[in-house]
């Protein structure tokens, strides 16, 4: 592993950060410690032991970073504009922590949430390394322009007494189909901007899978693979690392906006992941699924509240299949893409008219737009 590279590790949490305990020694045992910088985001609620823990790390010399309220405001103080569009009480405050690992430069920045763990068998950096090099490998096909990661995974569907498959929360239900999962063991070669590391335990699906299935999952395949070029899959925050030229097209969209009575929430990732996976096809470059996988012990949900949250995204990405199945300009940089990505948003939003299609959706469409614009301003800024 090149341990001359940077790799910025960005969560939030609003619990004790006994997590980052297992990252800690997971990092010690394969002798990797001093590449790590974490930036460890808090929020109003989130309780002063998970401070404790990460300052007792920075007492041993770790450049481990605790982002508290202070912290934040001060940071964001250069771009008011963006730190309106970051509300607190939201893991949307993840944004604050990819700024400032871009601020560190920072060659590869990792996404994961406070709920994911390393595994011994997995080693979490040599999986993630990939990224920024040129890789080659068996091809990701998928079907119709899609591909479902889960289909790398043995699925236990419990409540139903079989074994089957299980889609990525946010992988439309409009493009569902067993293709989806098709692999062209010839290889393809690319320079990886994104690699997707997979779940082991509860995977990401959306609330009515779980709900239905009550599925268990586990690793089970034999090589990690390269997505084709124009083929897009669900993307989440879990185990998720970026190119550090990525960033300026990863703004995590804000959510919580009224729609149809609901809430749109829990799908601020999934935006986000399509958003800069277009980007990425935009300036040539790859993305990797596969390794590492990390162990997914999920927090406590009611699994109804996250089905009312999640409806609306549901059937809006149904409805933004035109937009993201329509490829972006050839583009020099990420922020060239990203921008162009903004208008087209704009384009799309003008002419919906779906089940959620309404005066209410348009602005909201409209600011995630002027929101992706403010963060590029953000990152040429920080730059």
């Amino acid at each position: 592993m090149n341990k001359d590279r940077v790799y910025g590790i960005v969560v939030t949490t609003i619990h004790d950060g006994k997590f980052i305990d297992e990252y800690y020694e997971h990092f010690k045992n394969n002798d990797n410690l001093e590449c790590v910088r974490f930036y460890v985001v808090g929020d109003l609620s989130t309780p002063p032991a998970c401070r404790d823990r990460v300052e007792r790390y920075r007492a041993m010399g770790l450049p481990w970073i605790y982002l508290g309220k202070e912290e934040q405001e001060d940071f964001l103080a250069p771009f008011p504009k963006l730190s309106a569009e970051i509300p607190w009480k939201s893991d949307n405050r993840r944004n604050v922590g990819f700024l400032m690992a871009y601020r560190d430069r920072c060659d590869i920045i990792i996404a994961i949430d406070d709920d994911n763990y390393p595994r011994n068998s997995w080693s979490f950096l040599e999986g993630h390394q990939h990224v920024g090099t040129k890789v080659t490998l068996p091809t990701a096909l998928g079907h119709e322009g899609w591909f479902n990661p889960c289909s790398l995974m043995d699925v236990n569907c419990k409540s139903l007494g079989v074994r089957g498959t299980v889609y990525a929360r946010g992988f439309p239900y409009a493009r569902r189909d067993p293709r989806c999962g098709l692999i062209d063991p010839e290889p393809s070669t690319g320079l990886v901007a994104i690699n997707a590391g997979l779940w082991s335990g509860d995977p990401d699906v959306d609330a009515a899978t779980r709900l239905v299935t009550q599925c268990e999952a586990r690793e089970n395949f034999g090589s990690s693979l390269l997505l084709t070029s124009g083929t897009l899959m669900p993307i989440n925050t879990q185990n998720t690392a970026l190119i550090r030229d990525a960033i300026p097209a990863y703004y995590y969209v804000k959510m919580g906006h009224p729609v149809g009575g609901m809430k749109l929430d829990r799908f601020g990732d999934i935006f986000s992941g399509f958003f800069v996976q277009k980007c990425t096809q935009a300036v040539g470059q790859c993305v990797r699924v596969g390794s590492p996988v990390v162990d997914h012990r999920r927090s406590p949900h009611n699994l109804y509240k996250d089905l009312w949250h999640e409806l609306a995204g549901m059937v809006m990405i149904d409805d933004m299949l035109p937009l993201l199945e329509t490829p972006l300009s050839s583009a020099n940089s990420y922020s060239d893409a990203t921008l162009e990505l903004a208008e087209k948003i704009n384009q799309w939003v003008s002419y919906q008219n779906g089940f959620f299609g309404d005066n209410s959706l348009r602005e909201y469409f409209c600011k995630i737009s002027n929101n992706l614009k403010s963060w590029v301003s953000a990152c040429t800024f920080l730059k």
